[in-house]
């Protein structure tokens, strides 16, 4: 006769075992059906536990008769053991099938639950094995494709690479210089700003460089050079549409340039010292091209930072960070 039996447990595995050592049986000997996995729940509230639906094949219980037939020697009763008092803690399961009152105690420590059909076994922890050979020493199968090694890729900053020069004929960069003086001479002199401008040395093959003089040469430079920088845009602009050849202007007054990228590779320097000594990444004022790169390579060389630059124009930003690639912004 195929009985039932239901018991609970802390988890699949305990409540299984509740059930067989309430049926004195094997694994083997009966059938499992889970019902309820149980939760864990959050600090222990919340908590359901597992519940679990075992069959099994039980003795026919045997049939009440009228009148039973007299027999010369009683037949000896099987001695039954009295059920166990439960415990104030425990817990009673009673199915609908059996009304017998099973008690469900708590699972040994030291129990290792058995492997059920069609569920996965409890994972074990992963040992280390000494005795396996390196994967590099094992053969490959003929024909398959060989593994690419992973490359790790530190973190770079955006320094711009190394721009090449391309010379500029002699009457290209004769015709840049008469077109940017006049342009650059007009538009002074349209703002009311009493100037003269001369060409300073070639340096490189391809840029030209004015220089603007005047009693008064702060209109010209405006606010951390803004000014200043907006008329070498406008005359770049200007000879870049008018000649065939690419001509690179550089405008100054009053040697702001090289006083300006002083003042930024100092202040290049004292920020990454502060990155150094605090792991924390810096970012400073946003700056246009020219000036980014004055603080890229000033940090180029400096040991345990790095440095890219971040936003858009005109707001885009140079960031000092630790050299491991830490990048909070401070």
């Amino acid at each position: 006769m195929l009985k039932v039996l239901e018991a609970t447990g802390e988890n699949r595995d305990a409540a299984i075992e509740n059930a067989l050592r309430q049926l004195g049986m094997d694994r083997d000997d009966v059938s499992v059906e889970v019902l309820d996995n149980g939760k864990r729940g959050f600090l222990g509230i919340g908590a359901t536990p597992a519940r679990v639906r075992v069959s099994y094949e039980g003795p026919d219980e045997p049939v009440q008769k009228s009148a039973p037939a007299p027999v010369e020697k009683k037949a000896e009763k099987p001695v039954q053991k009295p059920a166990p008092r439960p415990a104030p803690t425990e817990k009673l399961s009673i199915t609908t099938e059996d009304t017998t009152p099973r008690l469900v105690k708590p699972a040994p420590k030291d129990f290792v639950p058995q492997k059920l059909d069609g569920e996965r076994p409890p994972r074990r922890e992963r040992t280390e094995r000494t005795d396996r050979p390196a994967r590099t020493d094992r053969p490959r199968r003929e024909g398959s494709r060989p593994r690419r090694e992973r490359i790790e890729r530190p973190i770079t900053p955006s320094v711009p690479k190394e721009r090449e020069i391309i010379p500029v004929s002699e009457a290209a960069m004769k015709q840049a210089e008469e077109l940017a003086i006049n342009f650059v001479g007009g538009l002074l002199h349209k703002m009311g700003i009493e100037n003269e401008i001369t060409v300073l040395p070639q340096v490189e093959a391809d840029q030209l460089r004015l220089n603007i003089a005047g009693p008064d040469m702060g209109p010209v430079i405006g606010r951390r050079g803004d000014t200043l920088d907006a008329i070498q845009y406008l005359g770049s602009l200007v000879l870049n549409n008018a000649l065939e050849e690419h001509v690179r202007l550089s405008v100054d007054t009053e040697n702001y340039r090289e006083k300006r990228s002083e003042s930024l590779e100092r202040l290049a320097r004292k920020m990454a010292m502060k990155v150094v000594k605090s792991h924390r990444s810096m970012t400073l004022e946003p700056m246009n091209p020219y000036e980014r790169r004055i603080i890229h390579a000033a940090l180029q060389d400096f040991n345990g930072v790095t440095t890219y630059s971040t936003g858009t124009e005109p707001g885009r930003r140079v960031v000092i960070a630790p050299e491991n690639g830490y990048r909070s912004h401070h």
